[in-house]
């Protein structure tokens, strides 16, 4: 029963660890495994076997996903004694060849490239690459990786000096940690790191040692550290304790580690250099010169050939002391001139950071001014759709009060529209009767004016053949021409004229006082649309007459050539 439950456990916290879209069963049940190992911090034999089998299997499978989660592995387990520049090519690679749906994938192989650059000091690719991860760890919940990421985003910011945030990510990672179950010793030893008290140093050492006991790495640095701080101090027994427990560990745990090796030795050199203990000292460091060779540069190859250079000096041994001065002397210059080289990058890093996080900052204010404007926007319009709401409601209530009001007001005036209608067909067939009495009265007059005219000539043709007595024909003349003066037939049409179309004289006469009776009777003919001739006749003139006073009317009246009369007439 326990080792049912013990496997259930242990199904649960690969489930838990490993986000990895399944591809081929065999391969991602052993890359689990090796999750958990890691996890675990249990990195042995077993591991780099298991390691060796996901690359068997991924080079019998031509995909691109699997070569690239095989590369992953082995750069995790090895990149510590591997080169970085190498690392970031080959992790660069096979990150190119994942298809765009492996999220996942693409974010651990971006935190692997992160950890590499940070070792060379490109601290703006760290970030950059950290910034691209982290988003996807938290999307899929990956406690582990994303304590990983925030802790190398911690350290980045602390080699470029921004240690405020460097403490912010720091604690980042000790909350995702906690919430995965990983020890946090290594964010203890961090945060001794970059703190400037002396005992809390300590204490912080102490409590990542207490916490480490399976993370020789970090442990064994920790020893180191609190060597280092112990011979500061004058403590060299304690220091020297520090040096052996970080020894013991090293060969028990990791054995094959050159780097930790170098470490111990330099400071219990150091160490022994202070008790005064040069021939121990000397030996130490002629083994350490031996292996140094192949990490050549590093921050510590200095320290080798100072203090070997002073334990030649005691003795007296000036050639060698000389010859140990002018190699410290290189090599000092060397890590000047790196240090001196670090120092452009990271400021530029710095800048960078700062830039590229105001740019971010400065997205996130827009982008929540835009949610703040579109909150108030949305806001206005329910507001005015509750407005318009209420409005119809009340409206509507209007409405419905005021129905039967309405129903009583539209018969009513019903009743007035039929009488008006009633009216105005009345007075239209009034108008229509006066305006034919008047074509009737002007057709009359004119027949009239005719005949007078008729009469007048046959009278003067029998006067001049002397059929007709002279008197006689001066009485009919005399009749005849007062008749066709018609100013009685005149003042009757005028009378009836006005009753169809009022205030039409007075219209002419205000756009002209020069208007004379005659002007006005001959714009009354006009109106009612007579011709020349039919107006001549009614005139007992010549219809060259009346052009002639069409004519005199125009000047009058200010009308251009342009302009035409009878329109004008008409629209009075």
């Amino acid at each position: 029963m326990c080792l049912l439950c013990a496997f259930a456990s242990f199904a649960e916290s690969n489930i838990r660890l490993y986000h990895f879209k399944n591809i081929d069963h065999t391969f991602d049940s052993i890359a689990a495994l090796v999750l958990t190992d890691e996890f675990n911090r249990n990195m042995n034999d077993t591991a780099a076997l298991r390691i060796k089998e996901l690359r068997k299997i991924a080079s019998a499978f031509p995909d691109p996903v699997l070569n690239a989660r095989a590369t992953l592995w082995e750069i995790r387990s090895t990149q510590i004694n591997a080169n970085p520049d190498s690392c970031i090519t080959i992790l660069g690679k096979v990150r190119d060849t994942l298809p765009k749906d492996y999220d996942y994938d693409y974010a651990c192989l971006s935190y692997q490239l992160a950890g590499n650059h940070d070792r060379i000091g490109n601290y703006f690719n760290t970030y950059q690459l950290l910034s691209e991860a982290i988003p996807v760890f938290e999307k899929y919940d990956d406690n582990y990786f994303l304590g990983n990421a925030h802790l190398l985003m911690g350290l980045t910011y602390s080699d470029i000096g921004d240690f405020e945030l460097a403490d912010y990510e720091i604690d980042l990672a000790e909350k995702y940690y906690t919430a995965c179950g990983y020890p946090t010793n290594r964010i203890y030893f961090f945060k001794a790191s970059m703190t400037k008290d002396e005992k809390e140093e300590i204490r912080l050492y102490n409590k990542s040692i207490e916490t480490g006991q399976d993370d020789p790495g970090m442990t064994v640095q920790a020893y180191e550290h609190l060597a280092s701080i112990y011979d500061r101090r004058n403590l060299p027994d304690s220091a020297l304790n520090c040096i052996a427990a970080g020894k013991e560990m090293r060969t028990r745990m990791l054995p094959g580690n050159i780097l930790l090796k170098i470490l111990l030795n330099i400071r219990e050199a150091v160490i022994l250099c202070s008790m005064r203990d040069y021939d121990q000292a000397l030996l130490i460091l002629k083994e350490t010169e031996n292996i140094a060779p192949q990490y050549r540069n590093e921050y510590w190859e200095p320290s080798i050939y100072k203090y070997l250079s002073r334990i030649y000096e005691t003795k007296d041994d000036r050639t060698s002391a000389f010859l140990y001065l002018k190699k410290y002397q290189e090599a000092f210059e060397r890590q000047v001139n790196t240090l001196r080289g670090q120092e452009i990058p990271k400021a530029k890093a710095r800048e960078a950071i700062s830039r590229q996080k105001e740019i971010i900052s400065n997205m996130q204010q827009e982008n929540k001014d835009a949610h703040n404007r579109f909150v108030i926007i949305l806001l206005i319009l329910v507001a005015v759709v509750l407005s318009a709401a209420a409005l119809f409601l009340y409206f509507y209530q209007r409405i419905k009060l005021k129905r039967i009001e309405n129903r009583e007001l539209r018969t009513s005036l019903e009743k007035e529209m039929i009488i008006k209608r009633l009216n105005l067909e009345n007075f239209e067939r009034d108008i229509k009767q006066k305006e034919c009495e008047i074509s009737s009265s002007v057709l009359l007059l004119s027949n009239k004016n005719n005949v007078l005219q008729q009469i007048g000539e046959i009278t003067k043709i029998y006067s001049e053949q002397n059929r007709m007595p002279k008197e006689f024909v001066e009485q009919v003349n005399q009749l005849v021409s007062d008749s066709l003066k018609g100013d009685d037939e005149w003042n009757r049409f005028k009378i009836h004229f006005e009753k169809v179309h009022p205030d039409f004289f007075n219209k002419l006469k205000s756009e002209s006082n020069e208007l004379t009776e005659n002007d006005l009777r001959l714009c009354a003919y006009i109106k009612i649309g007579m011709r020349a001739k039919d107006i001549a006749a009614m005139l007992s003139v010549s219809p060259a007459s009346v052009n002639t006073n069409r004519y005199r009317l125009r000047r009058k009246l200010g009308l251009t050539k342009e302009d035409s009369l009878d329109d004008y007439i008409r629209k009075i």
